[in-house]
């Protein structure tokens, strides 16, 4: 499996349509480039994962984040700067920026900003939104260990963005910005 040790030849590997292996806050990724229909296919069946299920996007700044979503309120605006970056996956409606593969069905995307140094890098670089989720098959748990997430994943098309995660335990805590309800803590 290739394994990219800088953003530049990680972006190289996204823009080809192929897949990434991911660190982040807390848990492994695996994502792809958001606007490539057929990446964000291929990241679902290695997953085996349904494809109705929503997904996580991850985005380079809180600005370019909010350009797909519908406008905010002040109050909902001021929410966002207090989470933004950091660990926390905001789901709100979705604006017509936003490409209907990556729509959940009730018109709504699920957002982050990362404040982790090596996946902001690689952001940055990208420059475009990146489709994002756990690097396990689904409903199984996700390995800890590299070399195991290398196994479940062994194909031509995936590689790594290799550099540790953060020093959290558990994936993102999830909000829809709707109802102020927390989705996973």
């Amino acid at each position: 499996m290739n394994k990219f040790l800088n953003p530049e030849d990680a972006t190289k590997w996204l823009n080809q349509g192929k897949i990434l292996i991911h660190p982040t806050e807390g848990v492994w990724g695996i994502g792809c480039d958001a606007f490539n229909p057929l990446a964000v296919e291929k990241v679902n069946t290695l997953k085996q994962r349904d494809p109705s299920k929503g997904l996580i996007l991850l985005a380079s700044s809180m600005q370019n984040a909010l350009q797909y979503f519908q406008p905010l309120s002040e109050q909902q605006n001021s929410f966002v700067r207090d989470h933004w970056p950091g660990h926390t996956t905001i789901i709100f409606n979705s604006s017509d920026k936003v490409p209907f593969h990556l729509k959940s069905i009730d018109n709504t995307i699920a957002v982050r900003v990362s404040n982790h140094k090596p996946l902001v890098s690689l952001l940055s670089f990208f420059n475009n939104l990146m489709v994002s989720t756990s690097a396990n098959i689904s409903n199984l748990p996700t390995p800890k260990r590299p070399e195991d997430i290398a196994k479940t994943f062994d194909d031509p098309d995936v590689a790594f963005y290799y550099f540790n995660n953060g020093g959290l335990k558990k994936p993102s805590s999830i909000i829809d910005l709707n109802t102020m309800e927390y989705i996973r803590e």
